[in-house]
C-alpha cells in the first residue's frame, strides 16, 4: 500500500511539474526564435485608461515608431503595427473562420523576417482593399487552390489576396494569419498624433547600446506638443512581453502558472520523502537478507545494483502513470494554457524536465545506499529503533501537506472575501446590462424590460458609463483646487457619469456630505476616497476644482478593475447632456434579476430583443460573471491546490501507518513486556500518541509560520483583504489529529492487544 501511494503521488507530482514546467518555458520563449530577439523592445507610454490601472498601455500612435528612430541614434528599426483583436474572423464560401490580422509596414516584415514567397507587395499600399496570407492559412481555406486574386470577407468588407507570405514559425506576440495595409486615416499626420487605433511601437536597438541609458533618455524626451505631448515612455523586451504585461488577456496568470510549477515539486519532494523513509526502514529490516545474500556469494556491487534496480522501476511505475495522466489531462492543459503543441511534443517535452528529477532522486538514493555500505551492520541494527530519519521524513511532510491546505484555505476565503464583501464599494451580485448598438430609446427598452417577471429593477443607464469593464472612458488633468500646496502635481481625475437611480442600483456607499440628485448641474460632483487623498483634503465637501467642479460629497473608492487593481482618482458627474463623452449610438439599460434566475432571465431577453428588435447588433452582460472574470485565475489556482492537497495528505497519512506499522513491528517486545508489567492498550496507545502528536505539532508549527508569511505576502496582492483567523489553523490541526487517531490508533490497538507470551516466545 505504501509503494502504491508513492507511486501515485511521485505520478502526480511528475505530471503537474512537467507540465507547468512546459507551460512556464512556452511562455517565457515569445519571439525568442527571432535573429535579433535580444535587441528588439516594445515602447509603453502613460495610459490612464490602461486596463488594469497600472499607468502605462501598449498602444501608442503610428507616426512615433519613424520619430524615435530619427530621434536617437541608438535604434537600428522601428515599426509600427495594429495587433489582432481577439474574435476576428474571415468569411470564405459562406463559411466563416477564425482568423488573426495585423496591420503593418515593410518595416515589420524586415524585423520579423516574413518574406514574400508569391504574389506582390500591394497588400502595403495605404488603404488598398489587399491582403497578404501566410501559406498554413491559404492552405486551411483554399486547400491546394491558389488563394492569389481570391476573395476573403471580415464581416464588414471584401478583400482581395495578392500576396503569400512565410508566417511566424514559433509562438509569437503579434502572431498573423493576414497582414494588411494602414488606412489612410492613420497616416494623416495631424489625426495620427492625437488619435490611436491601438497601433503598438516595436524598436530594434542597435548591438551594444547601453539599455538603461536609453531607457533614461527615452522616459525624459518629450514630442512636444505638435506631437501629443508623449513623455515618460518606457521600454520592455519582446521575449518578456508575453509574461510580463498584465494587459496580456490569459486563462492564468503567470506567478499562478509558478505556483502550480512549484506545488508539483513539492508534491514530487513529498512523495521522494515518503519512498526514501520506506526504503530506508525496509533496508534496516532486510540486513539479515543482505547479509545471507552476501554469505552465498552476492557481491557488494551486485547488491548495489539490486537495491537500484528496485528504485528505478518504482521510479518508471510512477512514469508509466504519469504518461497516462497526461494522455488524460493534456487536451485540457492545453486548452487551459493556451498552447499549440501536438502530445508527442507535450510527453518529449515532460519527459525532458523529469529525467532531471530522476537524475537528482538517483543521485540522492545512491547516497542512502553508500552511507549504509560504510556502516557496520550491527551498528544499524543497534540504532533502528531511534528512527531518526523516519521522523524527519514524516515532519517534512506534514510540512508540506499542512502548508498546502492552509494556503488553499486562505486562498479559498479570500475568494469568498470577495464575493461577498461589501468593502468593493459596489455590489455586482444578481445584476446585468443590455446594450443596443442602435439610436433606440433607453425608456423604451427599459420599459420591455420591466415586463420579465425575473427582474426586480430596471435603471436607464442611456450615455452613463458602464461601471464594470467601462465604456467611452474619460479623463482629464487638474492642476487647480482649493487648498493646493505648492509641492503639489497635476492630477489625473477620470470622470464617470451617473443618476440618482445609478448610484442607488450599485450601491455606492457614501462616506462623507450628500449623494447627487437628478435636479443638480454637471459642475455638482462626487468624488472618490482616492481623489480626496490626491487632492490633501482632509474636508473635500464644499470645495472646489478646476475652476468650475464643487464637491457635493465622497464615496467609497469602486474596485471596478479588479481586487488587485488600486482605485484612481475618480469624479462622479450627472450626464444632463446624456450623450457627452459616450460611445454614440448606443443604448444601456441596467437591472436586477432574482437569486439564480439569471438563465431563465437571460433567455427571455433574449426572445424579448429578437422580437422587437430584429436588425439590432446587442450585448447581454452579467455583471457579477464580468467580474469574477477577474478572479478566474484564482479560481483556477484553488481547483488545481485542492487537488494537489489531497494527494499530499493522503501521503502524509500513509507516511504516518507507515511510522507506526514498522516501530510496532520492532517494538513488539518491548509492548509485550509493558503489557506483562501491567500496561494497558491505552498506556501504549497514550505512549505512542504522545510521540506521533509531538511529531505533528512540530510540523504544524513550522507549516504555519511558512504559510501564514507566504500567505500575507500573497494577500498583499490585493487592495481588499480577508483576515487569517485562529479557527484555520485549530480546524486543520484538528483534522490532522483526527486521522493520525483513526489511522494510527487502530494500528498500535491491533498490536498493544497481541498475546505478550506468544510475542516474547517469538522474539
Amino acid at each position: 500500500m505504501q509503494n502504491i501511494i508513492s507511486i501515485v503521488g511521485l505520478a502526480v507530482g511528475f505530471t503537474c511539474f512537467a507540465l507547468a514546467t512546459l507551460w512556464i518555458r512556452y511562455e517565457m520563449t515569445y519571439d525568442s526564435f527571432l535573429k535579433d530577439a535580444k535587441q528588439m523592445y516594445v515602447v509603453y507610454r502613460p495610459n490612464p485608461f490602461s486596463p488594469d490601472q497600472i499607468g502605462y498601455g501598449i498602444s501608442s500612435y503610428y507616426p512615433l515608431a519613424a520619430y524615435l528612430k530619427e530621434t536617437f541614434p541608438e535604434i537600428e528599426e522601428a515599426a509600427p503595427l495594429i495587433p489582432s483583436f481577439p474574435g476576428s474572423k474571415v468569411i470564405v464560401g459562406g463559411v466563416e473562420s477564425p482568423t488573426q490580422r495585423i496591420y503593418a509596414d515593410s518595416t515589420f516584415l524586415r524585423m520579423f523576417d516574413v518574406k514574400i514567397l508569391e504574389g506582390n507587395q500591394d497588400f502595403l499600399i495605404p488603404g488598398s482593399n489587399k491582403l497578404a496570407i501566410t501559406k498554413g492559412k491559404a492552405r486551411l481555406l483554399f486547400g491546394n487552390e491558389d488563394p492569389i486574386g481570391k476573395s476573403v470577407n471580415d464581416g464588414y468588407k471584401d478583400y482581395i489576396i495578392c500576396a503569400v507570405v512565410s508566417g511566424i514559425p514559433k509562438q509569437s506576440n503579434y502572431a498573423f494569419d493576414f497582414i494588411g495595409s494602414f488606412s489612410p486615416y492613420i497616416l494623416d499626420f495631424k489625426s495620427s498624433w492625437h488619435s490611436s487605433s491601438g497601433e503598438n511601437t516595436i524598436i530594434k536597438l542597435v548591438p551594444g547600446t547601453n539599455v538603461e541609458a536609453f531607457e533614461k533618455k527615452l522616459y525624459e524626451l518629450n514630442t512636444g506638443e505638435e506631437k501629443g505631448n508623449i513623455s515618460k515612455m518606457t521600454i520592455k523586451p519582446l521575449t518578456k512581453l508575453r509574461y510580463l504585461d498584465p494587459n496580456v488577456i490569459r486563462e492564468v496568470k503567470f506567478q499562478h502558472i509558478l505556483i502550480f510549477s512549484v506545488s508539483g515539486l513539492l508534491v514530487i519532494l513529498c512523495s521522494m520523502f515518503n519512498y526514501l523513509t520506506l526504503f530506508v526502514s525496509r533496508f534496516r529490516i532486510r540486513q539479515k537478507e543482505l547479509a545471507l545474500r552476501t554469505v552465498c556469494g552476492a557481491s557488494g556491487s551486485s547488491l548495489f545494483v539490486m537495491l537500484t534496480v528496485e528504485f528505478i522501476l518504482t521510479l518508471l511505475l510512477a512514469i508509466l502513470l504519469g504518461g497516462l495522466l497526461t494522455q488524460w489531462l493534456h487536451q485540457s492543459f492545453l486548452t487551459l494554457a493556451d498552447i499549440q503543441m501536438d502530445l508527442l511534443a507535450v510527453y518529449r517535452e515532460s519527459l525532458l524536465y523529469i529525467g532531471g528529477v530522476i537524475l537528482i532522486s538517483l543521485l540522492l538514493f545512491w547516497l542512502i545506499l553508500f552511507i549504509f555500505r560504510r556502516r557496520s551492520l550491527n551498528l544499524s541494527i543497534r540504532q533502528s529503533n531511534k528512527n531518526l530519519s523516519r521522523k524527519v521524513s514524516i515532519i517534512v511532510q506534514l510540512i508540506i501537506s499542512i502548508g498546502f491546505v492552509f494556503c488553499t484555505i486562505v486562498i479559498l476565503k479570500q475568494m469568498y472575501f470577495l464575493h461577498h464583501t461589501d468593502e468593493l464599494g459596489f455590489s455586482f451580485q444578481n445584476r446585468g446590462a443590455v446594450t443596443l448598438y442602435s439610436n433606440e430609446d433607453g425608456h423604451i427598452l427599459a420599459n420591455h424590460l420591466k415586463q420579465i417577471p425575473e427582474i426586480t429593477e430596471v435603471v436607464d443607464a442611456d450615455g452613463m458609463t458602464n461601471l464594470v469593464h467601462p465604456n467611452g472612458r474619460m479623463s482629464f488633468k487638474v492642476d487647480n483646487w482649493d487648498d493646493k500646496p505648492l509641492d503639489a502635481k497635476i492630477i489625473d481625475l477620470e470622470i464617470v457619469y451617473i443618476s440618482s437611480e445609478y448610484c442607488k442600483f450599485f450601491d455606492f456607499k457614501l462616506v462623507d456630505g450628500e449623494m447627487l440628485t437628478d435636479a443638480d448641474p454637471d459642475s455638482l460632483v462626487l468624488i472618490n476616497e482616492s481623489a480626496v487623498k490626491a487632492f490633501g483634503w482632509h474636508e473635500p465637501v464644499g470645495k472646489h476644482f478646476f475652476s468650475r467642479y464643487k464637491v457635493k460629497g465622497v464615496i467609497k473608492n469602486i474596485y471596478n478593475f479588479g481586487p488587485t487593481v488600486p482605485a484612481k482618482p475618480v469624479i462622479y458627474s450627472n450626464n444632463n447632456d446624456k450623450k457627452e463623452g459616450i460611445i454614440v449610438g448606443s443604448t444601456t439599460v441596467l437591472f436586477k434579476y432574482k437569486e439564480d434566475m439569471w438563465k431563465s432571465c437571460k433567455g427571455k431577453i433574449e426572445q424579448m430583443i429578437k422580437k422587437e428588435y430584429t436588425d439590432t447588433n446587442n450585448v447581454i452582460t452579467n455583471t457579477e460573471e464580468e467580474y469574477n472574470k477577474f478572479l478566474k485565475s484564482e479560481n483556477t489556482l484553488i481547483k488545481l491546490l485542492f487537488f494537489l492537497s489531497a494527494i499530499c495528505i493522503l501521503i502524509c497519512v500513509f507516511g504516518f501507518v507507515s511510522l507506526v506499522s514498522l516501530t510496532c513491528e520492532e517494538r513488539r517486545k518491548e509492548i509485550a513486556i509493558r503489557k506483562i508489567n501491567g500496561a494497558t492498550s491505552g498506556n501504549i496507545l497514550a505512549i505512542f500518541a504522545k510521540e506521533h502528536f509531538l511529531l505533528l505539532m512540530i510540523g504544524a508549527v513550522v507549516a504555519f509560520s511558512a504559510g501564514w508569511f507566504i500567505m500575507r505576502r500573497w494577500l498583499e496582492n490585493y487592495v481588499k483583504q480577508t483576515d487569517i483567523p485562529a479557527w484555520i489553523y485549530l480546524s486543520i490541526l484538528f483534522a490532522m489529529a483526527l486521522l493520525i487517531v483513526l489511522f494510527v490508533g487502530w494500528r498500535v490497538y491491533k498490536t498493544s492487544i497481541e498475546n505478550p507470551a506468544e510475542v516474547v516466545k517469538r522474539e
